[in-house]
């Protein structure tokens, strides 16, 4: 059995991560193993380690570091074992960044191709080699925008966890301690999402007969930086690059176009110009918005008004909206 566990800080993701791979490992008949990410590179690390190692005390986890070679280990490992992999996050930063002498954002968009491709090619022999595999993640999507560094990192991440999500039979998200489970198939590019939607995304917002249901005013999708909204859009709606329109802080988007995407960045630009952003529509659209409405409250005023006012806006679209939350790639209707 294969299981992402992702979720923001302290909601519990390796409580329950440890819990389920103890349980399949009871079933299995063998010991489960750790496969531990984290590198130490202070006293806050050296603590948050001595606090996962005290939690698993006596639960009979055989430990092994892969900080830095991961590789390597997974050709060694004996097959058939239950691994609790902890976690995607730290394995990551550890490619990215350790050993680095060169932080141009030039060079690290030219290493993080073959970084991820190394990545994912070791992932898909540890797959195939063990029986269970439960990996843990961390949602690091749902904020403002950062450096180009930090970005290019986060959306590598949002590609590693896409990647193992389409491998895995179910996606949890840990929120306070209470597990919200995935349903399985829901990944765009996954065949049981083409099988599932292939009906689906024929009946588009244009191909509507009189005989039909009136839809709604618009489709919302929402969801973190890089979580595969606008792949889940186009195989859903069958929509076309040319019919998306990327808008912008700096001019009012084409609404003509049949799908508005980062509406974010179109209320910014209502802020700056004293404008009521647009909440309804003559035809139907679809709207693909990021979720900026968690992590730390920004310093910057302008951060803080435009994630007021993205919400504020955001529910009003929404009465008159099908609603869906993309995640890790998967698509849930609200």
């Amino acid at each position: 059995m294969l299981t992402l566990v992702t979720g923001g800080c302290k909601n519990g993701k390796s409580s329950y991560a440890q819990d389920l791979a103890c349980k399949l490992a009871k079933k299995a008949g063998s010991a489960p193993i750790y496969f531990a990410t984290m590198i130490p590179h202070d006293s806050e690390d050296e603590a948050r380690i001595q606090k996962h190692r005290t939690d698993r005390k006596n639960l009979g986890f055989e430990t092994i570091e892969i900080g830095t070679n991961f590789s390597q280990i997974v050709e060694k490992l004996e097959p058939g074992r239950v691994i609790l992999f902890d976690s995607l996050t730290a394995l990551l930063a550890n490619e990215f960044f350790e050993g680095r002498t060169d932080f141009s954002i030039q060079k690290m968009q030219e290493d993080a191709v073959q970084i991820i491709e190394r990545i994912e090619k070791s992932l898909e022999k540890l797959i195939q080699k063990e029986n269970s595999v439960v990996f843990v993640s961390d949602t690091i999507f749902c904020d403002i925008k950062y450096d180009e560094i930090t970005e290019l990192y986060r959306r590598n991440l949002a590609k590693l966890e896409q990647f193992v999500a389409t491998k895995c039979e179910k996606v949890v998200e840990m929120e306070l301690g209470v597990k919200n489970e995935k349903l399985k198939g829901d990944c765009p590019g996954s065949k049981a999402f083409t099988e599932t939607r292939a009906n689906e995304a024929t009946q588009t917002f244009t191909q509507v007969s009189s005989a039909t249901p009136q839809l709604p005013n618009c489709c919302l999708i929402v969801g973190g930086c890089y979580q595969g909204k606008t792949a889940f859009a186009k195989e859903k709606f069958s929509l076309l690059d040319e019919e998306i329109f990327v808008c912008t802080e700096d001019s009012e988007p084409d609404f003509s176009r049949r799908c508005l995407s980062h509406f974010e960045n179109y209320i910014a630009y209502c802020i700056k110009n004293s404008l009521q952003p647009k909440t309804s529509f003559s035809d139907s659209k679809i709207i693909i918005c990021d979720d900026i409405f968690c992590g730390v409250v920004p310093i910057d005023a302008f951060q803080r008004k435009l994630r007021e006012e993205t919400g504020l806006t955001l529910q009003k679209i929404a009465k008159n909206a099908e609603l869906y939350r993309v995640f890790c790639g998967k698509a849930q209707k609200i």
